[in-house]
């Protein structure tokens, strides 16, 4: 035999769950609200403030002796970046606004850390400093919560106060190292001018020795050509042996670095600003193939094409590598090839001057040349002293405020922010009522729907009342509440287990379900229909039907079976047309036993015909013997469920009593449904009402 299909959860019964437990749902999310709200007023206001500054690297504001070009350094900024945030920035700052007295107060305790270190602290953790991309601005901000009452302004004035301290300090330390190199300077300077006198003291003594004439005349006072050729040429080769030496060293250098560190010093050999704009080309190129890589992926046509790019770039770098390093060996073979025909012109000029000059002027001579030479290294130190000096004395803007961070409102604190933490504070509310909703939903056990009770107890769904319904004879009753009633006449007449039985009790799991109301209702709604109908209130033990029509109970049901009164003198005419009413009778120890008794089944049967419908209000079958001992007598029997009440375990138990005492159940009559909160009833009661409150047309 094929399984039944297992049918899935709709959205509607999660909301018919949401709807059901409205209350809950609704209380959480209050609560969580309010809590939000509450929390909002109790966590401290916080204000934020922000300063945007400029850092450059160090070049004066106008260049007087070279103009030096920018050039990137992408360890620049994020160094400048960590700075702002060391710990010498944030105590100097808290020193000059004294936040040691602000921000400490009852923290500072003796033998703990002192105010300054808690200050700071507390100032380090609420700077956050952020670097604008591709740009080299720094926004210092600054959130302060203490003191109450002056936190927006601290704030302002804190981040002003770190981009004024990290400024004044960067000025501080680039002038004192520039003092420090300027001391070193004049120190070489001094020494310089020391051997410069030595040197012409030394000539000085030499030219009183020999007596010599300083007129440009040699020894034997004609003018001496070959010595005037021979001191040009002295001039010539030190400074092509300057020159030598420098192409020298820069062609050892280039053979010795490495291709990433020819490539970063390379502008600084050559000046060759083609490789530079190359390299810097590669290296947005290779920013931009990683950024592409990590987004795309390497198969990404915009990935191979950036890397194309970088290959094509590369290749162009190694050309003009190869171009450097044989260019700068060409010049350094011609300057050597330079020097060594001036070299060999020299030899010849002082061999001639040897011959032409006797030997102490040669000894004049060299010591003149010594005098030159500490002459012109003492100028170089002395003038390139001077030009530092007068740079180090013109202004160099390092770090310029762009803007300064100004105190916020103090109605507009940052944090706590009341609106998004009342909208988080509503979706949890409304999270955890709906979860709170469906764990009750899973503990209760109760029934809950029409399917659920069919399902459960494989007896047909007849009737379903709506809550709030009051006797049908009471003046109070809404019309459309009779429909549900007329619907379960309707029911029971088409079933197939009453087959056209006339006696029908009504009885319930335990008290409390409604099965009094029920009965009375269906027997309402039947004698208005035109049936001779019967009410029998057979529930000996707490009798409600006389109290529901306002008549005596003091001859009933009780008094037939003991023989006290005829039936026909006990039942009564109601004041509603068709129907008619047999009270339970007088309660006493006698009554009780008395269902199960042949009078009673006696009594069933004179009264079967006389009537349409017959209905017993039985009392509830857990607990009570008499009902189970009525229902075996009647041609059906309707049990009343009182929805979302008691336990699904307890109306199957009343069902198992039912069958296993051989009584006809015709039907589950489910009683007591909130339409408003149950969805799944909806139509039952909207039909209903809509039809009945409609008005009647003219004519």
């Amino acid at each position: 035999m094929a399984e039944a299909p297992q049918e899935t959860a709709h959205f509607l019964d999660y909301w018919r769950v949401v709807c059901s437990r409205k209350e809950i749902v609704l209380a959480v999310l209050l609560l969580v609200a309010l809590a939000g709200v509450a929390l909002t007023y109790m966590l401290p206001k916080v204000y934020s403030a922000a300063t945007v500054i400029a850092v450059r690297e160090e070049s004066p504001d106008v260049p007087v002796f070279s103009r030096e070009g920018s050039r990137f350094n992408p360890l620049f900024l994020r160094t400048q970046f960590e700075i702002i945030q060391s710990r010498p920035i944030v105590e100097e700052t808290v020193r000059r606004l004294r936040l040691d007295e602000k921000l400490a107060g009852r923290d500072a305790v003796a033998g703990g850390p002192s105010a300054l270190e808690i200050a700071s602290r507390k100032l380090a953790g609420s700077l956050k400093v952020q670097q604008y991309r591709e740009t080299n601005l720094i926004q210092i901000r600054i959130l302060m919560s203490e003191p109450e009452g002056t936190a927006h302004r601290l704030a302002a004035d804190a981040a002003n106060e770190i981009a004024a301290v990290f400024r004044d300090e960067r000025m501080r330390a680039s002038r004192r190292e520039k003092e420090e190199a300027l001391k070193a300077l004049y120190t070489s300077f001094l020494a310089r001018e020391e051997k410069l006198k030595t040197a012409d003291r030394k000539l000085e003594d030499i030219r009183q020795k020999y007596r010599l004439d300083l007129v440009g005349t040699s020894a034997d006072g004609s003018v001496s050509l070959d010595q005037m050729s021979l001191t040009a040429l002295e001039s010539q080769r030190v400074q092509i042996k300057i020159e030598l030496a420098d192409k020298e060293a820069r062609y050892h250098k280039i053979e010795q670095l490495s291709k990433e560190d020819l490539l970063s010093a390379a502008p600084y050999l050559v000046g060759d600003s083609a490789l530079a704009g190359l390299v810097e080309r590669k290296r947005a190129a290779d920013v931009d193939l990683s950024q592409v890589r990590e987004t795309y992926g390497p198969n990404h046509p915009d990935y191979i094409r950036r890397k194309a790019i970088v290959d094509e770039l590369s290749v162009k770098i190694e050309d003009a590598l190869k171009g450097l390093k044989t260019g700068i060996a060409q010049e350094y073979e011609a300057a050597k090839a330079k020097y060594d025909i001036l070299v060999k012109e020299l030899d010849a000029a002082k061999q001639r001057e040897r011959t032409a000059t006797s030997s102490e002027y040669r000894e004049f001579n060299e010591a003149k040349q010594e005098v030159d030479h500490a002459r012109q290294m003492r100028d170089v130190l002395e003038t390139r002293y001077l030009q530092e000096r007068i740079e180090l004395d013109i202004p160099r803007t390092t770090v310029e405020i762009v803007e300064r961070a100004v105190a916020p409102d103090i109605r507009e604190p940052v944090s706590p922010n009341l609106l998004v933490i009342m909208i988080l504070s509503i979706f949890l509310g409304a999270g955890m009522g709906v979860g709170l909703a469906f764990f009750i939903e899973y503990l209760d056990t109760s029934v809950k729907t029409i399917d659920e009770v069919e399902k459960l107890m494989g007896v047909p769904v007849l009737g379903v009342i709506p809550k709030g319904v009051r006797p049908l004879v009471s003046d109070d009753a809404e019309p459309g509440h009779a429909e549900a009633y007329r619907v379960l006449r309707t029911n029971m007449q088409f079933s197939r287990q009453l087959s056209g039985g006339r006696t029908i009790t009504c009885t319930s799991a335990s008290v409390g379900e409604g099965k009094s109301l029920t009965i009375f209702n269906l027997g309402f709604v039947s004698a208005g229909l035109g049936d001779r109908t019967l009410i029998v209130d057979s529930d000996l033990h707490r009798p409600r039907q006389h109290k529901i029509l306002g008549i005596s109970n003091q001859i009933g049901l009780t008094s037939v079976l003991l023989g006290d009164v005829p039936v026909e003198k006990a039942i009564q005419q109601t004041r509603v047309p068709n129907l008619f009413f047999l009270p339970s009778g007088r309660m006493s120890a006698q009554t009780h036993g008395l269902l199960d008794t042949v009078k009673m089944k006696e009594f069933i049967a004179g009264i079967r015909e006389s009537y349409d419908l017959i209905l017993f209000d039985a009392p509830p079958i857990i607990g009570v013997s008499d009902a189970t001992m009525l229902c075996r007598e009647i041609d059906g029997v309707l049990l009343v469920v009182q929805h979302r009440k008691y336990p699904r375990a307890l109306s199957l138990r009343a069902k198992s009593m039912l069958v296993n005492s051989g009584a006809n159940i015709v039907g589950v009559v489910l009683n007591n449904i909130n339409i408003s909160r149950d969805y799944s009833y909806y139509y039952y009661h909207y039909t209903s009402s809509r039809y009945y409150s409609r008005p009647l047309a003219k004519g």
